[in-house]
């Protein structure tokens, strides 16, 4: 399958946040995970256009904890400096699969869809614009594995699941989203 999104962590990241990425990695198999190393902004953006992908994750921690995933739209990143991410998911916390005690792996993954039917508010709906968004050269009616939201106090639960129903991936909770309007 052709990789769509690049996703990396911010320098030195912690074992939960580098336990995350590849769990996150796994379960969605667009995605191109590299270590980040000393590499700048810059230097993931020529790694992601050698790949031919258009977006870039950094996923930031907060005391060891993934807290926030910042996405770069790598077409802005070439030409400007001092570049805003385009979007910014702020969690409210996550379960890695390995704590929920879920082991399953979707295979052969070729198509996937967003299940936003439980959305009631703006934040939701923001969130299924984004995946919409990035995930669209290989969204179906027909999917392979769903990205779930669900709502509950104002906090957005994103879940996986596999074409046969079962619960795939990390749970993460998203608090609210930050989104930069002119690096559209």
């Amino acid at each position: 399958m052709r990789k769509i999104f690049l996703l990396t962590t911010s320098r030195e990241p912690s074992y939960r946040t580098r336990s995350f990425l590849k769990d996150l990695a796994t379960t969605l198999p667009c995605i191109l995970m590299i270590h980040r190393g000393k590499k700048t902004l810059l230097e993931l953006a020529l790694i992601a256009r050698k790949y031919g992908v258009k977006y870039i994750g950094i996923v930031g921690e907060r005391k060891g904890n993934p807290s926030i995933l910042k996405i770069y739209n790598t077409s802005l990143l070439t030409y400007q400096k001092n570049v805003k991410p385009w979007v910014m998911l702020v969690f409210a916390g996550l379960s890695l699969s390995r704590e929920l005690g879920i082991y399953h792996r979707p295979i052969n993954v070729d198509s996937m869809s967003i299940d936003s039917m439980a959305c009631i508010s703006d934040l939701c709906y923001r969130i299924a614009d984004i995946f919409l968004t990035i995930f669209y050269p290989i969204l179906s009616n027909n999917p392979d594995l769903e990205i779930v939201l669900k709502e509950n106090d104002g906090i957005v639960k994103i879940s996986f699941r596999t074409r046969t129903g079962k619960a795939c991936g990390p749970i993460i909770k998203v608090r609210r989203v930050i989104a930069n309007e002119s690096s559209s």
